[in-house]
C-alpha cells in the first residue's frame, strides 16, 4: 500500500495537520501556466505578505483529493481561511524572533508529520522510528520512476511546510506558557459556582419611572460622547436579509420514485446479477468486498443480527429523500488477525523500489522462489535473507499482525480465509512488486458479509425545477422595488424561508442562519465598493435553491450619532434616576415601605449566585454583586440593573462546595487555554490587513 493511500484511508489525519498549516499536494507547474498564464500569480495579501495562486491552487487540489463529495466553493473557502491563519501565526512568530532548528525539524517529523501515523515507520510501541523513515527517504531519493513521484512531492511539501508548523507551534506554546490558574483563582471560581445567597427583593422596570424625569438635552449627549468616544467607534458592518426558495421534490416526484423503488427492490430480490443491477441503478458503485459486522453501516449491523441468510433483503428505507435497499449476497468465515512474513521481489516499475530489473524478470524470479518454497517450505527463511528486496528482511520478512479491516492490496488473495492454515504459502502482486507470503499464525475467527447496496436520492423533477424557477422570477419581479419589511412579509405570505437582519463582518466566513457554500461570496458582494443600501441579488446554490439577498444597512467605521443618541438617552436617564433616588427618597428605607411606594410585591426567598447572576428571569451581575456585599437583613440602596431598579435585602449566605481537588484546577486551566486559543486566531485576523483578490481572477 502506498503511503498516499494510507493517509487517505485515515481521512481524519488530514484534519489533524491542517489546523496550523496544510500539507501540500503538488501538481505539475505547467498545469498552472495553462490556466493562468495571463493572470497575476498573487491571490491575496495578509499584512503585506503575498498568498500566491500556486499555494492556493495546490491546497485546493490537495483537499479535493482527500475530501471527495464536498463542493468546490466550500473547499476554496476552507483553503483561503487556512492560508490566512497560517500567514498570521507565522508573522507573529517571526516578529518575536522565533526560529526552528534541525533538532526541532526531526522532532516535528516524529510528532507532527503525516508520516508519524503510518505503521511502516513505527516501532513496537507505536512510536515513530526516525531511522526507518530516513532509510525510506534514502531509497526514495534514488528512484526516478513515475510511480514514486507522488510520494516525493508529498515529502517535499511536508519538508518545506513543517518549518512553518514548528514556528507557529512555538508561538502558540509561548502564549500558553504560564497561562495557568493559581489554586486561589481556582478556589474563587469554585466559590462563584457554589456560593449562594437567599434574598428578598423589589424590582421596578425602568419604563415605569422614566416618565418622571425631564428629557435629555442634546448638549448632555454630546458631552458624554466626547468623554467616552472610545466606546462609540463603530465597526465596518453590513446588515443582510434573505428570502430562500428551497428546491424540494413535489408529491408527484415522490410518488413516481416510490413506484420505481418498489420495482427495483423486486428486481434485486429475484435476480442473481447483483453487480450489474447495482452498477446500473445505484448512485454508489458495486462493492464486492466482505466486511466484519462492526464495519458495516449501523442499520446493516442490526439487520445481520436477525437476517444472516444469503439472499435476505433489507429495506427499502427512506431518510432525508435518500432511499436505501440491500441484499445479503455473501457470507464467509475469516481470521480477523493474521501474522505473516514475505519475500519481496521488486522491479523498476514498483513503488519505492531501487531495483532496476524489469517487471517480467522480477515475475520469473518470484515464481521460481514460490515453486521452491511450495515444495520445500523450510527454505523460506533462508530465501528471505538471500532474495528479498524488503529492507525489513533482517526480521526474517516478518510483516507483523494484520487486521482483516486493515487489508488493502492483499484483498484479492483472500489471505484471511478460514480455509487457510498456518504455514500456507501464497503468491501475489502489489504496487511494491511480487510477494511470496507465508502465514505464521491466525486468530479471532469471525463472519464477514457482502451486501449489494442500492442508494438513490429523490431529487426534484425538471417539471418541479421549472415551477420553482417560475415562482422565483415572479417573486423577484413583484418585489423589485419593495422595502425590506414588505419583501419579508410577502415572502412569509408565500411561506418562503426568511432570515431577517443578519449582521456580517468582512473577515467572517459563514452567515448565521444561512450556512451555504455561497456565504463568503455573499459577504464579498455586500462589501463591494459600489454597493448601496437597498441593493439585492439572487444567488443559486448547488442544491438548486434560490437565495434572494437584500442589503438593508451599511455601517462604516465612525461615530453614528443618531444611533448613539437612541442608545445613550436611556443610559443618561438612568443616571438621573439613580442620582435622584439615592439623594432624596430611599436612603435607609425598609423593603416593605419601598414595595408600598411603588405598588410592587416583594419577591421572597430568591436564591442567587455569582456564576449565573440571575435574579428571577433577568441576568443582573451588578445587582447580584451588590446583594453579596450588602449586610444581612438590611435593605440595600437603589441598585441600577440592566432591566430596572432593584432593592435587595439579603437573608442568608451559604457555600455548597467541597475541598477543591487537583483535577478541578487542571480542568479550569484546560478551559482557560481552550478559550484563549479559540479567540486567538479571530483576534489576530481582525487586527490584520487582509486583501482577497480571488473574485478578480
Amino acid at each position: 500500500m502506498s503511503f498516499l493511500e494510507k493517509i487517505r484511508k485515515n481521512t481524519w489525519l488530514i484534519f489533524l495537520f491542517i489546523g496550523i498549516s496544510l500539507v501540500f499536494f503538488v501538481l505539475d507547474p505547467n498545469i498552472l501556466l495553462k490556466f493562468f498564464s495571463e493572470n497575476s500569480n498573487v491571490i491575496g495579501k495578509v499584512n503585506g505578505d503575498n498568498i500566491s495562486f500556486k499555494e492556493y491552487f495546490d491546497n485546493f487540489q490537495f483537499l479535493k483529493r482527500f475530501r471527495e463529495g464536498e463542493s468546490d466553493s466550500s473547499l476554496k473557502n476552507d483553503v483561503w481561511k487556512l492560508l490566512v491563519h497560517e500567514k498570521v501565526l507565522t508573522q507573529q512568530a517571526m516578529k518575536l524572533g522565533i526560529q526552528s532548528t534541525k533538532r526541532d525539524f526531526w522532532k516535528a517529523i516524529e510528532k507532527q508529520s503525516i508520516y508519524s501515523k503510518i505503521y511502516d515507520f513505527q516501532d513496537e510501541k507505536g512510536n515513530m522510528d526516525i531511522k526507518k523513515f530516513q532509510l525510506y527517504l534514502k531509497n526514495l531519493e534514488k528512484l526516478s520512476i513515475p510511480q514514486a513521484e507522488e510520494e516525493k512531492n508529498i515529502w517535499n511539501y511536508e519538508k518545506k511546510n513543517i518549518l512553518k508548523k514548528i514556528v507557529a507551534k512555538k508561538y502558540v506554546e509561548m502564549l500558553m506558557y504560564g497561562l495557568n490558574t493559581s489554586f486561589i483563582e481556582a478556589e474563587l471560581n469554585s466559590r462563584d459556582k457554589n456560593y449562594f445567597s437567599i434574598i428578598d427583593y423589589v424590582f421596578i422596570p425602568y419604563s415605569e419611572i422614566e416618565k418622571k424625569y425631564h428629557p435629555i438635552k442634546n448638549y448632555e449627549i454630546y458631552d458624554y460622547i466626547k468623554k467616552n468616544k472610545f466606546f462609540y467607534k463603530t465597526e465596518n458592518l453590513r446588515n443582510l436579509s434573505f428570502v430562500i426558495l428551497r428546491s424540494h421534490p413535489s408529491l408527484d416526484d415522490e410518488k413516481n420514485m416510490d413506484n420505481k423503488i418498489r420495482k427495483l427492490f423486486q428486481e434485486l430480490k429475484s435476480s442473481d446479477h447483483h453487480s450489474m443491477i447495482v452498477s446500473n441503478q445505484s448512485e454508489r458503485p458495486f462493492d464486492s468486498n466482505f466486511y466484519l459486522k462492526k464495519n458495516l453501516p449501523p442499520i446493516l449491523q442490526d439487520f445481520v443480527e436477525k437476517n444472516n441468510r444469503i439472499g435476505s433483503m433489507f429495506g427499502p428505507v427512506k431518510e432525508n429523500n435518500i432511499y436505501i435497499m440491500a441484499k445479503l449476497t455473501g457470507k464467509k468465515m475469516v481470521h480477523n488477525s493474521v501474522l505473516f512474513s514475505h519475500i519481496l521481489i521488486s522491479h523498476k516499475e514498483a513503488v519505492r523500489s531501487s531495483n532496476q530489473r524489469s517487471k517480467k524478470k522480477a515475475e520469473n524470479i518470484a515464481k521460481k522462489i514460490y515453486n521452491t518454497v511450495q515444495k520445500n517450505p523450510y527454505q523460506f527463511d533462508a530465501l528471505v535473507m538471500k532474495k528479498s528486496d524488503d529492507f525489513i528482511k533482517n526480521n526474517k520478512g516478518n510483516l507483523g499482525w494484520m487486521k482483516y479491516e486493515e487489508q488493502n492490496n492483499l484483498k484479492k488473495l483472500d489471505i484471511f480465509s478460514s480455509e487457510n492454515k498456518k504455514g500456507t504459502i501464497a503468491f501475489t502482486e502489489t504496487k511494491f512488486g511480487y510477494h511470496i507470503l507465508r502465514i505464521e499464525d491466525q486468530k479471532d475467527l469471525k463472519p464477514v458479509y457482502q451486501f449489494s447496496i442500492i442508494i438513490k436520492t429523490l431529487v426534484p423533477s425538471k417539471k418541479t425545477e421549472d415551477l420553482l424557477h417560475k415562482n422565483a422570477v415572479q417573486f423577484i419581479k413583484q418585489n423589485k422595488n419593495s422595502n425590506l419589511n414588505t419583501l419579508i412579509n410577502n415572502a412569509r405570505i408565500k411561506k418562503y424561508e426568511t432570515v431577517f437582519l443578519e449582521t456580517v463582518k468582512n473577515y467572517q466566513w459563514n452567515i448565521h442562519g444561512l450556512n451555504t457554500e455561497l456565504d463568503k461570496e455573499i459577504i464579498n458582494w455586500s462589501y463591494e465598493k459600489n454597493r448601496k443600501e437597498g441593493d439585492f441579488k439572487v444567488f443559486y446554490t448547488s442544491n438548486r435553491d434560490y437565495i434572494i439577498v437584500f442589503l438593508s444597512k451599511i455601517q462604516k467605521k465612525g461615530y453614528p450619532i443618531e444611533e448613539i443618541k437612541n442608545n445613550l438617552i436611556p443610559l443618561l436617564i438612568n443616571k438621573k434616576i439613580h442620582k435622584n433616588l439615592i439623594k432624596y427618597k430611599f436612603y435607609n428605607k425598609n423593603l416593605e415601605d419601598i414595595a408600598v411606594h411603588f405598588s410592587k410585591k416583594i419577591n421572597k426567598s430568591c436564591r442567587i449566585n455569582f456564576y449565573n447572576s440571575m435574579i428571577g428571569e433577568y441576568k443582573e451581575p451588578k445587582v447580584v454583586g451588590s446583594a453579596f456585599s450588602s449586610k444581612l437583613y438590611k435593605t440595600s440602596n437603589p441598585i441600577l440593573g440592566k432591566k430596572g431598579l432593584f432593592f435587595v435585602r439579603p437573608l442568608k449566605r451559604f457555600n455548597t462546595s467541597k475541598k477543591l481537588s487537583y483535577s478541578e484546577v487542571e480542568f479550569l486551566n484546560s478551559f482557560l487555554r481552550k478559550n484563549v486559543l479559540e479567540k486567538l486566531g479571530d483576534v489576530l485576523i481582525k487586527k490584520s490587513k487582509i486583501k482577497d483578490y480571488r473574485k478578480d481572477i
